[in-house]
This record gives structure tokens, C-alpha cells and sequence, in this order.
């Protein structure tokens, strides 16, 4: 092989086990957040509270059926998603919220052991039916407060 050759296969190469790394696993990371402060989960990411050595992942969108903005619907839908708690040394617990606006079927609040999780927001929203949102784009706004602090 040429030198160049040999340097252009050696770049080819290092780029290839580069884009492994940065192609993997895109929720390697643990951010961590803070009690009693809005923070953001995307699918499939985990956050850790290191004070209160408290876990959440944000697991599954259950369902979408939030009518696209770009179409007339007759009924607005509903976001359903799953988010995992897992407080130190306890078995993980599973909470589903759900963005229906129905009386009686909104689901943004959910209660785990000495805390309280709230669903904020749930992005992007839909635009049309052909153009699915893939589990990793979504960001799930959530605030997570002691239960003996008042709601603000």
C-alpha cells in the first residue's frame, strides 16, 4: 500500500472506532438534577438526585395518540408514558402519567416513597400522523419534591 493510501485507510479506521463510541449507547450518561427544580428526561435516559441517591429513567411512551398539529381531530389524544423511581437500596417502582385533558383521566403526578414526581411537559408534539416520533426524541419535563413540601 502507498503512504498515502496507508494514511487515508489509518483515518478511515480511526474514524470508523470514533463513530462507535459517539454511535453507542446515546443515554450513557447520568445526569444528575436537584430536588424541587424543573430538569429534563429524554427516552431511554436516567437522572440521579446524588443527595437523596434517588434514580429515574424514563422507560416508555405507552402510547400517542395527541392529535397533530397539522390535522383537525375530533378528539385531542393522549401522551401515556413510564418512568421508573428507584430511591436507594428499594426495588425500582414504575409511574405512568398521561396527558389526556379529560376530567378525571389527567395524570401528572405521581407518588413514590417520600416523594412526589410531577409531569411538566411532554415534547416535541406531534405535527402530522406519516411522521412518528421516535422513543429517543422525547423529552419529558419533570419536578420531583419531598412530599412534605408544599406544591408551588
Amino acid at each position: 500500500m502507498s503512504p498515502s493510501r496507508t494514511s487515508v485507510f489509518a483515518v478511515l479506521i480511526g474514524l470508523a472506532l470514533v463513530s462507535c463510541h459517539v454511535g453507542g449507547p446515546a443515554r450513557a450518561d447520568t445526569p444528575e438534577f436537584a430536588l424541587n427544580k424543573p430538569f429534563v428526561l429524554a427516552g431511554g435516559q436516567e437522572a440521579l438526585i446524588p443527595s437523596e441517591k434517588l434514580r429515574l429513567r424514563f422507560v416508555d411512551v405507552l402510547e400517542d395518540s395527541r392529535c397533530p398539529t397539522r390535522v383537525q381531530c375530533v378528539w385531542t389524544g393522549q401522551a401515556r408514558i413510564a418512568i421508573v423511581v428507584q430511591p436507594d437500596s428499594t426495588a425500582p417502582t414504575t409511574v405512568e402519567f398521561n396527558t389526556n385533558p379529560a376530567p378525571g383521566q389527567t395524570v401528572n403526578m405521581a407518588t413514590v416513597g417520600a416523594y412526589r414526581i410531577e409531569l411538566r411537559s411532554l415534547d416535541p408534539y406531534p405535527q402530522t400522523p406519516e411522521d412518528p416520533i421516535a422513543f429517543e426524541d422525547y423529552r419529558a419535563t419533570l419536578v420531583l419534591v419531598p412530599k412534605s413540601t408544599p406544591r408551588s
